[in-house]
């Protein structure tokens, strides 16, 4: 059936809002990025994007509101990075699957080590200070752990699970976020690895 003309004209116009959409969020990140969230404002984001600050505010409330699609966003492919390590690395010894997931995690962390840097100085929320992020990992861990380990009490899988997320998120963002100076990054992951997959052994 052929389109109206309202259609027609609706459709561009959909089209333009998303660009102009995307054309703020990309201007945000990129000064975010660059300067962190203090020091950039709505009237500057909007300077960046080559619209008004009137255009702007008809997309978003405020930079906060900016900033927290850039957040979502920002944990959806993070998530996506640490399940996609999950999953890859299932069937290898556990030391081998721990290194493997903290270097593809490291990996995604330091691809967007600004914008991390910038997000997580603004954040107030609990666990490495992006929303939900642990809670889901703390998900996908349970679900590699029972599988290494076999059935457990909830109790004592929900322990194994905690040190394992907060033990390799805390070495994968002090290194992406801040390289320790002097100390090879590869060892440091490769330690982790080892510290990790003996405890787990010990208790396979």
């Amino acid at each position: 059936m052929p389109e109206t003309r309202a259609a027609q004209r609706h459709k561009p116009s959909q089209a333009r809002a998303r660009e102009t959409r995307e054309r703020i969020l990309d201007s945000a990140a990129q000064l975010f990025s660059a300067h962190g969230m203090a020091e950039v404002s709505t009237n500057r984001i909007a300077a960046h994007a080559h619209m008004s600050i009137g255009a702007l505010y008809r997309y978003f409330d405020d930079k906060a509101a900016i900033a927290e699609v850039l957040r979502a966003r920002l944990l959806a492919e993070l998530e996506e990075c640490f399940t996609a390590a999950v999953i890859g690395s299932l069937g290898l010894p556990v030391r081998e699957s721990v290194a493997t997931s903290l270097r593809i995690i490291m990996g995604a962390l330091v691809d967007r080590r600004h914008l991390v840097r910038a997000l997580a100085a603004d954040a107030t929320v609990e666990g490495i200070g992006f929303g939900g992020l642990e809670r889901r990992l703390l998900l996908l861990t349970r679900a590699y752990l029972l599988q290494q380990l076999g059935p457990l009490p909830d109790d004592e899988l929900d322990i194994k699970a905690f040190v394992m997320v907060n033990a390799g998120l805390a070495a994968s963002l002090r290194i992406a976020l801040q390289p320790p100076a002097g100390l090879d990054v590869d060892g440091v992951i490769s330690e982790t690895a080892t510290m990790l997959g003996e405890w787990l052994g010990a208790r396979s």
